[in-house]
């Protein structure tokens, strides 16, 4: 199943504006309250100030208003469990029968972690034991829990030991980071009643109140709100006390919480359940989300501080913190030094930054030793996170020095060291141009993962853009290429067998705001975030470390965290872009640059080391009026930007008019970007702008990318194609396609609401190629059409012809099936025939060459070529494509150093047989060194 592609419509708005009011009441809706500390709290006194306001954004706040929380309903039983629903309200529930039979299931409705509490009655008989068995998922409710420990032994159950009228209390190195089900059961004969069980919470240590959360985050969009406060609630289960951390190495059954993963009282780590571990890549997402939430740094200095602990010698730091202590990673090195960026944004703290310049100083220099004359790191240390073809001159690690070297020079620039600031700027520009002169890849419209791979990965392209190394005119070109990996769930990530990887896909949501899409991150933020927290198999709270293309959980089930950092992308986006409290720079003050899209309000705050930023929105698209209230002190506040939605306007400053359509009479007013631009307004102000001109409507097209899937002749092929429109109207338009002949296309048409604004959406314009259509690349026109105006693109498809039928394949070897992702997979030679390139042939010899495919009719083929498909972690690089003459192999074509995933491999002249090889005389080296072809076609 697949979603099309869309800007939300008005009835879209409205539907969403109307559960809003419902629940909260559209009349608290609109501005923040002038009094109002950071977090929305009413100031002074009721007596001066009346009544304190309402606060309906805590209606989303997820965290505890307790330590101490029990179940809050029966998920199911099994055996004989008497009046189940009395355990909820501290009334007996007796579990008898023979062995483990008798179970009851108990529902925390939420994500939550720490111990056990249980209170067994007198009715209880002695010497019974009850087994406990935990799970985030309602998939893994079972008497064994959900996976966590990462060795090969099962996590199982932990027991008590009955004493009636006792209360028992699980063992600290048992405790639970991550779990939503409970389940108990009898592990004996007896009757096991108990009428108290109570859960005392182990994360956010230092949190003498849990909902307390310096900022908040309010919108016109309800589910937009939930996702901000799922994500800030998944990072504080992220937040722990450092000795009760995942034990490493793994004990050979159950689990172990009793590690020292920390310095410090409290330290933010990777995930709930697992593998609680500082890792640096995931602070990279749950750092911004940590202060744009919860606004404590401490956890994160803790985590840094860790990190900056174990670098070797070399300047190396940790792949991950103790006590896994792996190394080998340039990616995530480099994320500590971003991390450590973020920090000092955040906080200002120079102390802890002077304490730590001279390792950081090691560490930088370690990255750059890897950089070559063209100016880009050649990657050695290969681990990252899960993803495959890591290596070489990578766009994602290049794209991560890039952001550090930036980074440092506004570093080494407040610690007053200015020969290290130079330099590391001039290194940066360096990244920058080689990146964009040899990584580029214009027919796609993404980088590359490497000069010669033809993989476009989302880690390196949704890295370029949110760290500014790409252009804007290739940011905007990216953000459109990546929507066409997306699916009905989310996000697909090439680089990691086009699963939903919810670490990259936080980068991508940061990526479309920073090329200016806010439709597109919104929409993705609406359908990834939103699936996860409305799935039944989730938590309903927290965020997951990642999934399957078709929604299932990844990472082997049952062992996936379901509350993960690195996947709470979308609650620092939705605070710095969309209500546009934005962090300018590494040591100054921040820019307040909304980007609404189709919202109606927002408002929220940001506690920042200048100063306690509030500020709150409305843009009503009938009247075209934008309003924006600021509260902040002058020094925290560098610039105001004014969204103009493409429109003519006159601004205003509480009451003062600074804009009048063309020119500035205040506050340095300029256009820029689509913006109005105003500096030095005064710490509360008042900004209204008011739409006096109608823009002209204009349209323009792209192919999403180029890059898409062969389309097999007598098949379809759906290419994505973005149109992008300006004006002051709903357009109405379709997609018209000019063809060879014979082929056909279906219908196209599309609706963009620009009275918002500059827009875009992505349609999906679907091809029929006849069975006889013609081998090789084929061009195609396609026009966009709406409200007389029009845009044209040509764009290639390359297209791959069928065997006859009766046509067999055979292999030198073939790896025997397996279970993958826990589907059933073969690898036959008959895989590379069957028109689904999303089997292959995988041969059973890795590293061991030549391996052969041959393909045979069953009457002459005339060949002009032959189609070659594979995928992006086994892919052929030297082989020979051979026709069979009745008598003997002719070569007809060589090929060496390929890396394309799918290519069209031309014959000198065509050539009637009956059978075709392949010789293969070297794969790609990684995952196994094996060949792997998915397509070999006429």
């Amino acid at each position: 199943m697949t979603m099309p592609h869309r800007v939300p419509g008005r009835s879209d708005r409205k539907r969403r504006l109307g559960v809003g009011a419902a629940l909260v009441g559209l009349a608290v809706a609109a501005l923040p309250v002038a009094n109002a500390d950071a977090s929305g709290h009413a100031a002074g006194r009721a007596a001066d100030h009346g009544p304190a306001p309402a606060r309906p954004w805590d209606a989303y706040n997820l965290a505890p208003a307790s330590r101490t929380v029990a179940p809050v309903r029966v998920t199911r039983t099994t055996g004989t469990v008497s009046s189940p629903s009395a355990l909820l309200h501290g009334r007996p529930v007796v579990l008898s029968g023979a062995g483990s039979g008798s179970s009851i299931t108990l529902d925390f409705g939420k994500e939550v972690g720490g111990v056990v509490s249980l209170h067994f009655t007198g009715a209880s008989a002695s010497g019974q034991r009850l087994g406990l068995a935990f799970s985030e998922s309602s998939q893994y409710i079972g008497t064994s829990s959900d996976a966590s420990n990462g060795g090969s032994g099962s996590d199982g159950a932990i027991y008590a030991d009955v004493t009636p009228g006792a209360t028992w209390t699980m063992p600290q190195a048992s405790l639970r980071g991550g779990f939503r089900y409970l389940t108990l059961f009898s592990a004996s004969g007896g009757p096991i009643s108990l009428d108290k069980v109570s859960l005392d919470i182990s994360f956010a240590p230092t949190m003498a109140n849990l909902r307390d959360y310096d900022n908040y985050f309010y919108s016109s969009d309800p589910l937009l709100n939930r996702i901000w406060y799922a994500g800030a609630y998944t990072v504080q289960t992220n937040t722990i006390a450092p000795t009760t951390g995942r034990v490493w190495g793994p004990p050979a059954s159950g689990w172990d919480n009793s590690g020292t993963v920390g310095t410090g009282d409290t330290v933010l780590v990777d995930g709930a359940k697992r593998d609680r571990t500082v890792w640096p890549g995931d602070l990279g997402v749950s750092v911004p989300t940590e202060f744009a939430s919860l606004g404590d740094l401490t956890p994160t200095r803790n985590a840094l501080t860790t990190l900056y602990q174990h670098q070797a010698a070399p300047g190396e730091l940790p792949f991950a913190g103790p006590e896994v202590n792996f190394y080998g990673s340039d990616t995530y090195h480099l994320w500590t030094l971003i991390g450590t960026a973020n920090y000092y944004q955040y906080s200002h703290d120079k102390a802890w930054l002077d304490s730590e310049w001279s390792n950081y100083k090691r560490a930088l220099a370690f990255s750059l030793a890897k950089v070559g004359t063209d100016g880009l790191m050649s990657v050695t240390g290969t681990a990252d996170w899960a993803r495959s073809d890591q290596g070489g001159e990578n766009i994602e690690a290049n794209a991560l020095l890039y952001q550090a070297l930036r980074t440092g020079a506004a570093l080494a620039a407040a610690e007053g060291d200015q020969a290290s600031a130079t330099a590391w700027k001039a290194a940066g520009d360096s990244v920058k141009a080689g990146v964009n002169a040899v990584l580029w890849d214009d027919a796609a419209g993404e980088y590359r993962d490497n000069p010669t791979s033809d993989l476009h990965p989302q880690d390196g392209n949704s890295a370029a853009v949110w760290f500014g190394l790409a252009p804007s005119d290739r940011a905007k070109r990216v953000s459109a290429s990546l929507t066409t990996d997306w699916n009905a769930y989310g996000a697909t990530t090439p680089e990691k067998n086009s699963d939903i990887a919810t670490f990259p896909g936080s980068m991508e949501i940061q990526a479309h705001l920073q090329a200016g899409d806010t439709t597109q991150a919104l929409d993705l933020i609406r359908r990834e975030w939103g699936y996860m927290l409305n799935s039944p198999l989730g938590t309903g709270s927290t965020f997951w470390e990642g999934y399957l293309a078709n929604g299932q959980f990844g990472y082997g089930g049952a062992y996936m965290s379901a509350a993960h950092g690195w996947a709470t992308g979308p609650t620092s986006a939705l605070t710095f872009y969309v209500l546009g409290i934005n962090p300018a720079s590494v040591s100054g003050g921040y820019t307040i640059k909304p980007q609404p899209g189709d919202l109606k309000n927002a408002q929220g705050s940001l506690k920042t080391p200048l100063g306690d930023i509030k500020l709150g929105w409305q843009h009503d698209v009938s009247s075209r009026t934008f309003t924006e209230q600021l509260d902040a002190p002058a020094a925290a506040v560098g610039e105001v930007d004014v969204p103009t939605f493409g429109a003519a306007t006159l601004v205003t400053v509480n009451g003062k008019r600074v804009w009048n359509g063309r020119e500035g009479s205040g506050y340095g007013a300029h256009l820029q970007d689509g913006y109005l631009v105003l500096r030095g307004v005064p710490a509360r102000a008042t900004i209204r702008s008011q739409a006096v001109g109608a823009v002209p409507t204009t349209l323009s097209v792209a192919a999403t990318s180029t890059s898409t899937a062969p389309l097999q002749a007598g098949h379809t092929l759906t290419v994505p194609v973005t149109v992008s429109a300006q004006g002051d109207k709903v357009l109405k338009g379709k997609l018209t396609a000019t063809l060879p002949a014979g082929w056909t296309a279906d219908p196209a048409s599309f609706t963009l609401d620009t009275r918002d604004g500059p827009t875009g959406t992505v349609v999906d314009l679907t091809l029929h190629a006849p069975a006889d259509a013609a081998s090789g690349p084929q061009s195609i026109g396609i026009t966009a059409t709406a409200d007389r105006a029009n845009a044209h693109l040509s764009t290639p498809v390359l297209v791959f012809g069928s065997w006859p039928q009766g046509s067999t394949a055979a292999a030198s070897s073939a790896h025997a099936p397996n279970v993958f992702n826990g589907q059933q997979r073969t690898y036959d030679a008959a895989n590379a025939i069957d028109g689904d390139p999303a089997t292959f042939w995988n041969d059973d010899t890795p590293g061991q060459f030549p391996d052969t495919l041959t393909v045979t009719a069953p009457s002459p083929v005339t060949l002009h070529g032959v189609g070659f498909a594979s995928i992006v972690d086994g892919v052929p690089t030297d082989f020979s494509v051979q026709t069979w003459d009745g008598s003997d192999w002719t070569t007809r074509a060589e090929v060496s150093g390929n890396s394309a995933v799918d290519r069209w491999i031309p014959f000198d002249a065509p050539v009637s047989t009956t059978q075709v090889r392949l010789v293969v005389t070297g794969s790609q080296t990684q995952n196994g060194n094996f060949t792997r072809v998915a397509e070999l076609t006429p």
